[in-house]
């Protein structure tokens, strides 16, 4: 059976994206999450390495008061919960998730109530 030239090249094209998507996920071990119930939010800082590995964090969340989680954590391939932080859902708070790791560049995620 013969595969057409444009068929082999979408095919190897979502490889690519596959790949890189795997990259993303690997390189960024921590993230921040954001669960909505009525009236309050969780901020849920998670996550997991491929491979195990150190990994540093500091978590602020901003808006009518101020709170700052900090910390360290080995992760391996099971997904773990660092910290929560409880919040009024639309008081106005904008968190900021600062992570240094062993294998990957320092990165910040940003994430913002919705009104």
């Amino acid at each position: 059976m013969s595969v057409s030239p444009p068929v082999v090249i979408v095919m190897v094209a979502a490889l690519l994206l596959m790949g890189q998507e795997m990259t993303g996920l690997q390189g960024r071990p921590l993230e921040l999450d954001v669960v909505s119930s009525g009236e309050t939010a969780t901020l849920v800082v998670a996550g997991s390495a491929p491979a195990r590995q150190r990994v540093r964090y500091t978590l602020t969340v901003e808006g009518q008061s101020y709170t700052r989680h900090a910390g360290s954590v080995t992760l391996d391939n099971e997904r773990q919960t660092v910290s929560r932080v409880r919040v009024p859902a639309k008081s106005g708070w904008t968190a900021t998730l600062f992570v240094e790791s062993e294998a990957a560049p320092p990165y910040r995620i940003t994430r913002k109530s919705e009104h």
